[in-house]
């Protein structure tokens, strides 16, 4: 389909406020609750990895799957965010960056890539998206609060990355 008229996307964003313009208290708990819910399939790739060993390679696959998918998804949050900062104007730099951890994110599915180089990619991309993300709440592109939430969830997926480590193939 067509992409939307630039007045919906107008309409759209002059219906919600600017991400600088918004508490900087995170919304509610449930967020948490649903961000952290997003570990579950780390953790039972984890465990099956460690502990049904027919298994392993299966739940490592799966795992760095799962992981390529979440970075394709916050590289997807900041095109939208972008999009919404400046829907009839936004920042070519920033939409090109935001598409980086799709491109990673395959370069780490691809076959002749090895778990090990794949668990690097994702980590190290995750970390620079990380980065950005903080940078843009500090500067009011994202709201504040979303830089603990970010920082969070990183340092837990990273750590459940790292604990892939010893059971890749």
């Amino acid at each position: 389909p067509p992409p939307p008229p630039r007045r919906y996307l107008r309409a759209m964003s002059a219906s919600h406020p600017r991400p600088a313009a918004r508490a900087a208290v995170m919304p509610s708990r449930a967020l948490w609750l649903i961000s952290g819910s997003g570990l579950l399939p780390f953790l039972v790739c984890l465990g099956l990895a460690y502990g049904v060993p027919p298994l392993r390679e299966a739940a490592v696959r799966t795992f760095l799957t799962y992981a390529a998918l979440t970075l394709t998804f916050l590289g997807g949050a900041r095109w939208g965010a972008e999009l919404h900062r400046a829907p009839d104007h936004p920042h070519l730099p920033r939409l090109v960056a935001s598409a980086i951890p799709s491109c990673v994110a395959l370069a780490a599915l691809l076959p002749q890539t090895s778990p090990l180089v794949a668990l690097l990619l994702l980590v190290l991309s995750s970390a620079w998206q990380l980065g950005w993300d903080v940078a843009a709440s500090a500067a009011g592109h994202l709201p504040r609060w979303n830089a603990r939430l970010r920082t969070v969830m990183t340092v837990l997926g990273t750590a459940c990355l790292l604990a892939l480590l010893p059971v890749l193939p």
